[in-house]
């Protein structure tokens, strides 16, 4: 039957008329996938194509190191960084979300 919430042998169908609801991951999680990974090869292979010896100066003391190491610290510390900032709020909601349920329930 045309226009039939539920679905029926031509699949759920959408109360609006349009197309039925998407399932599963999206192509916008697997595009963001594939791009993090490119960006992640592209910072490996910058970083082991650049290893001479610099000074770098850090919290008052100067090492030797190779720029490598600077930049796969630097990498590091920004992803634990970039972490945390989307972890924390995460955290957050979660602890109110379940005391939402829990003054529902009462």
């Amino acid at each position: 039957m045309p226009g039939q919430v539920g679905g029926g042998p031509g699949g759920p169908v959408d109360p609006s008329g349009g197309r039925p609801g998407r399932r599963g991951i999206g192509y916008t999680t697997y595009a963001i996938t594939v791009l993090v990974a490119v960006i992640a090869i592209l910072v490996v292979v910058f970083v082991v194509k650049n290893d001479a010896q610099v000074s770098i100066w850090l919290f008052g003391n100067t090492r030797r190191m190779s720029v490598a190491g600077a930049l796969a610290a630097s990498a590091g510390a920004g992803l634990v960084v970039g972490l945390l900032v989307g972890v924390i709020p995460q955290i957050r909601l979660r602890r109110e979300l379940r005391q939402l349920r829990r003054s529902a329930r009462h």
